[in-house]
């Protein structure tokens, strides 16, 4: 029952932060008489970004609303900030552990 809890969230996450990421880029394209071409690879970092946000969201000592999470071909970049080194270090571990991720660029700093 757990499980199927946290999958509803996680769930409920991923479409609030498609809601997001689409309000934040804007919706020019959408009314555009031309197709929208999405690389193969560009939906994989998408939703690699997202199981490492959701991972940093679970993670209580964390505040992922301040840490952004960019992915490329599986080398992931972490930008914003946390108050500890721990926090620092807990964020870098937990996106190390994301099956797929190849390389980690933290570049979060400590308040």
């Amino acid at each position: 029952m757990k499980t199927r809890k946290i999958q509803g969230i996680y769930f409920i996450w991923m479409i609030g932060y498609l809601i997001l990421t689409g309000g934040i880029t804007g919706c020019a394209g959408l009314f555009s008489p031309h197709p929208i071409e999405i690389e193969e690879g560009s939906q994989e970092d998408v939703v690699l970004a997202m199981k490492i946000k959701a991972k940093l969201i679970e993670a209580k000592e964390l505040n992922a609303a301040a840490i952004q999470v960019e992915s490329t071909n599986g080398s992931v970049v972490l930008r914003g900030f946390v108050e500890t080194e721990s926090q620092r270090q807990l964020a870098s571990s937990i996106t190390q552990k994301t099956p797929n991720v190849k390389r980690v660029d933290n570049q979060i700093k400590v308040k």
